[in-house]
């Protein structure tokens, strides 16, 4: 049993030496047959993945450098308008503190505009009120003047018609004494 092993070892070991020529056998077939070809594209994509990898440097050279550009450009410009919405800004707060202060101002203006006004009625009212009472004043004294007067003259006629007139019975007699004498005027008219 120990021969048949060492046999079967030992076919093993020329057809691991034949499998092994045989590789190297197709191996130089391969080269023979595609070797060329195989070095070109080998050759080939070397380039191509040189050529990519110098192109993809350049477009990052060339993009980092438009960037740049852009933010060379571009920075001044946004200072530029931050420096004017600041500017604006002031400018506004500005005219918003003017624009309080004079209406500020302008109510107290209006305010002591309104008070002179209303001052100079008040004065009106009470000059107006004191020129009324004075000719109320006035009236009153030139009315008890008046009536005074009145009085005064019914007092005087009184007392001169008190001595001027008659008596019931004087005027009476005064009356019959003109009767008797219009009849007898009457008489001597129908007579005459």
């Amino acid at each position: 049993m120990g021969a048949n092993k060492r046999f079967e070892i030992a076919d093993k070991a020329p057809d691991a030496a034949n499998a092994d020529a045989s590789d190297n056998k197709m191996d130089q077939i391969r080269e023979l047959m595609f070797g060329g070809v195989v070095r070109d594209f080998d050759r080939r994509i070397k380039e191509l993945s040189e050529l990519m990898e110098s192109e993809l440097a350049r477009v990052a050279a060339d993009y980092e450098r438009r960037i740049a550009g852009l933010e060379a450009r571009l920075d001044p410009q946004i200072e530029k308008l931050g420096a004017q919405l600041r500017q604006e800004s002031a400018a506004r707060t500005s005219a918003l503190d003017d624009i309080d202060v004079r209406f500020g101002q302008s109510q107290r203006t209006q305010r002591s505009e309104i008070n002179a006004v209303l001052q100079q009625h008040e004065d009106n009212a009470t000059a107006a009120e004191a020129r009324a009472r004075d000719a109320l004043a006035q009236l009153d004294e030139r009315t008890q003047a008046a009536l005074q007067a009145v009085r005064d003259a019914l007092s005087s006629a009184r007392s001169e018609l008190g001595g001027q007139k008659l008596a019931r019975e004087d005027l009476a007699d005064l009356m019959a004494e003109v009767s008797l004498r219009l009849r007898g005027a009457q008489d001597a008219s129908k007579n005459g």
